[in-house]
């Protein structure tokens, strides 16, 4: 066992290295930096060189073998970029079209397909969510979408999951709200299992095949969905009994969560994604702002996301963390700045880089 378990480290090891050494894909933007230090590289070299020790020791010391980066500044992508290894057994490197679970970053673009509809006139985000769904537990029936869709619904933790939607609701019916709603903000992913139910409802279509017709078809975002097929597929491992071995990625409940924390993505289409509500070409500028707003100035929670202040300056930003896999997506509305993160991680539920995803942004950024 012994030697089995030092085999591992060793190769774990020499994994980093080749990550650490590793540059996959690049894209440096041609215009030039310009500073107070009349630094005049192009913009993407001095970016990359500021990303990479950055990454490399985050990655050496949380033990992160796979990660993607992607960095825009104003308007003008400069890094798309991959290090170290797509998985343990393959010891192949990951692109920007490598194909990560995202978590909870699903809620997000879970929330572009609810703006989609609001621009349609098909939803009101004001509306009580029995206006869309019969048969809720009657504490839920006069919570609106926008409280759900914030995290300020008051619903309870439904932590036991079962295999469908309708038994979820049975199990919630003698639970008590946990706060009046609109009152407080409670991170919630059955929110979303809720919005996901409502799309369907008003669409007629499955949450899957809306997104695809509307979001990811439109936006030619090839490798987002669940239960993609495809070679270059980032996997994620952990330690037991001292050996490395694959998490075997789960979705956990029924297909009802994928709309919460279960999408699979790549980091070129959450580019193509970030671009299109960037510009307008998705969302209608009243709605993307409203997207991005608070719904209550007092909590953090916008349509989706989640608002706060990094040096004076409003970023908008969503995580996820799933099983071995991480996401974040951070932005300045109205600036064209943007962080995208992929990797997998040891930790099935940790490692987050929100120091590092800022740091970037401040750097690279200007903040």
């Amino acid at each position: 066992m012994a030697r089995v378990s030092n085999f591992c480290v060793q190769r774990l090891q020499r994994m980093f290295l080749v990550g650490l050494c590793s540059v996959i894909f690049v894209l440096s933007a041609s215009a030039q930096w310009r500073d107070e230090k009349g630094d005049k590289r192009p913009v993407g070299e001095v970016a990359e060189s500021i990303a990479d020790p950055v990454i490399q020791r985050a990655m050496e010391i949380k033990r992160l073998p796979c990660l993607t980066l992607g960095v825009i500044k104003n308007g003008r992508l400069v890094i798309r970029k991959g290090y170290g290894v797509r998985s343990f057994e393959s010891d192949q490197p990951p692109d920007a079209n490598t194909v990560f679970y995202i978590g909870s970053l699903s809620k997000a673009i879970t929330a572009i397909g609810v703006m989609l509809l609001v621009d349609q006139g098909m939803l009101d985000l004001d509306a009580q969510v029995n206006t869309y769904l019969k048969h809720l537990p009657p504490t839920w029936r006069a919570i609106t979408l926008k409280q759900f869709m914030a995290h300020q619904s008051g619903i309870p933790q439904l932590n036991k999951k079962f295999p469908t939607f309708d038994r979820m609701l049975i199990s919630a019916e003698t639970k008590p709200l946990d706060f009046t709603p609109g009152t407080q903000q409670e991170y919630n992913n059955f929110n979303y299992a809720v919005i996901g139910k409502v799309i369907e409802a008003v669409t007629g279509m499955r949450y899957l095949e809306y997104m695809k017709r509307r979001v990811f078809g439109p936006l030619r975002m090839d490798h987002t969905g669940t239960g993609i097929v495809s070679k270059n597929l980032a996997k994620s491992s952990r330690f037991i009994w001292g050996r490395l071995a694959p998490i075997d990625y789960r979705i956990k409940g029924g297909l009802y969560a994928i709309p919460s924390g279960h999408l699979q993505s790549t980091l070129n289409d959450l580019i193509k994604l970030y671009e299109a509500i960037r510009t307008g070409t998705l969302l209608k500028p009243k709605t993307y702002k409203l997207m991005v707003s608070r719904v209550n100035p007092n909590f953090s929670g916008t349509l989706g996301w989640f608002e706060n202040r990094i040096k004076g300056i409003s970023v908008v930003t969503k995580n996820g963390d799933a099983q071995g896999f991480h996401s974040v997506m951070s932005f300045v509305s109205g600036k064209g700045d943007a962080i995208i993160i992929l990797w997998t991680s040891e930790n099935p539920h940790g490692n987050g880089l929100f120091r590092v995803k800022n740091e970037l942004l401040s750097r690279i950024c200007h903040f």
